[in-house]
């Protein structure tokens, strides 16, 4: 079934591996596997995603082309074992060990070929959910290297080469996959993924007037919305104008002389038992700063989701200001795997992280919404970032290789917002924080949420 020169590929491939780890800080520990979330066999070394060699990309690339079902990848990783394997015994006894691990981890293991020191397999998983990956060993005198993919029918994933972006990210009607590497400490969920933007009726530029229409991702149009315009003729003098917007989600703003901008853009939605103001993004995806005299026409949207702006975007990927969708900051005390010394709370370097946010009730947008995934190895840092989460209320799960772990609103109040209960096991539900309750007080493309903050720790 397989190319015969994959095998050669592997071993050039392996060759650079180890040239690369002992020359470069390339690689990790790794006491799981972040695809599987099976537990690793001491000793596990994981390269970085930018460094797996080309040739085992090359060998997955050509793995997606075999066989009847077209399908596409996901999520790779590739986790070695550098020591003395001339002994064929020893490196046979590690590949069991593994495969009793992806066992223990409810995976069904299933051999395709083996050649020439190269076993090729299947990983297949029911629950809690639908799951597939492909993966090899290549046993050599001086390594054993264990490669993943997870696959999934094609036309369901996409790669998003965006900084602070997902590795990859896999959706279907059940879930959105979300991968992150170790390195990696915030991520944008929706990567580049913008909601559509509606159509909106041809307006002129009056003079001395701003005006536009205001509608939410669907259409419709709102009203109450809130515009406001400063406008300045003298280098120290600013005179301006606000408006709501009316039945039609239309607005007018007459303006003195001047060189004018719009630095209030908001609308109030009912949030939880309490209200939030929502930050609108101009239709163009640009707020430009224009002349009263020739007049300008701006149009808004709310969106549940997406990215402020390229220039936000490049500026502030790490803050929850740049995107429209929601956030969670996850904090925990961190600690090196073989520290003895580390307390019984400590999540150790190494760990599988896994966070799971499932929709409770209908989203903002009206949509059931999609389950969320994001999957992460932890380095040495103690905290990661989860950003533009599309508006809603979820349930959120927490777990650390497998293991359910001690959740904790470090800012929980006497609010809807946050997270209930204020400490739990596992999972609790979440609310998104507004940064702030009155329209007039919002800028324009400007992420009008705080993080929840989440204290992890391992019980």
């Amino acid at each position: 079934m397989f190319r015969r020169n994959l095998t050669a590929l592997l071993f050039l491939g392996t060759f650079l591996f180890v040239f690369s780890t002992a020359n470069a800080q390339d690689s990790g520990k790794a006491t799981s596997s972040q695809i599987t979330l099976a537990a690793m066999p001491k000793g596990a070394e994981m390269l970085l995603q930018e460094k797996i060699p080309t040739e085992f990309n090359q060998v997955f690339d050509d793995l997606l082309k075999e066989g009847e079902v077209k399908l596409s990848g996901g999520g790779r990783e590739v986790l070695a074992w550098i020591g003395n394997y001339k002994n064929q015994t020893e490196s046979a006894k590690l590949t069991r060990q593994i495969q009793t691990n992806f066992l223990n981890a409810n995976w069904q293991y299933e051999s395709a070929s083996s050649k020439d020191g190269v076993e090729f397999f299947n990983l297949y998983r029911e629950s809690p959910q639908k799951r597939a990956v492909i993966g090899f060993f290549v046993q050599a005198d001086e390594v054993v290297i264990c490669a993943l993919m997870e696959v999934f029918q094609a036309n369901s994933s996409k790669q998003i080469p965006v900084k602070n972006q997902p590795i990859s990210t896999k959706t279907d009607a059940s879930a959105k996959v979300v991968m992150v590497d170790k390195d990696t400490q915030s991520v944008n969920v929706m990567g580049n993924e913008m909601p559509p933007m509606p159509q909106f009726p041809a307006l002129q530029p009056k003079a001395g007037k701003v005006r536009g229409y205001v509608k939410d991702w669907s259409g419709k149009p709102l009203a109450g919305a809130e515009i406001g315009v400063r406008s300045s003729y003298f280098a120290s003098s600013y005179s301006g104008g606000q408006d709501k917007t009316d039945a039609n989600g239309y607005y007018e703003i007459t303006l003195p002389k001047g060189s004018a901008e719009i630095y209030n853009a908001g609308y109030q939605i009912a949030w939880g038992n309490d209200v939030a103001a929502i930050s609108l993004h101009p239709a163009d995806g640009k707020l430009d700063s224009f002349v009263t005299a020739n007049g300008a026409v701006e149009n808004f949207v709310f969106l549940s989701y997406g990215v402020t702006s390229n220039e936000n975007l490049q500026k502030n990927p790490h803050l929850p200001s740049t995107f429209y969708g929601g956030a969670i900051n996850l904090s925990w005390y961190s600690a090196e795997d073989d520290d003895g010394n580390a307390p019984p709370f400590a999540v150790k370097e190494g760990t599988a992280l896994e966070v799971t946010l499932t929709p409770e009730g209908k989203m903002l947008d009206g949509s059931a919404g999609q389950i969320i995934v994001i999957r992460k190895t932890l380095g040495i840092s103690g905290a990661f970032r989860i950003h533009n989460i599309p508006l809603g209320r979820y349930r959120i799960k927490v777990t650390a290789n497998g293991k359910p772990l001690k959740i904790k609103d470090n800012k929980g109040s006497g609010q809807s917002f946050g997270m209930k209960p204020v400490e739990t096991i596992g999972t609790g539900s979440i609310l998104f924080i507004p940064d702030q309750a009155k329209a007039s007080m919002v800028t324009p493309q400007f992420g009008a949420w705080n993080w929840i903050d989440l204290r992890i720790e391992t019980l």
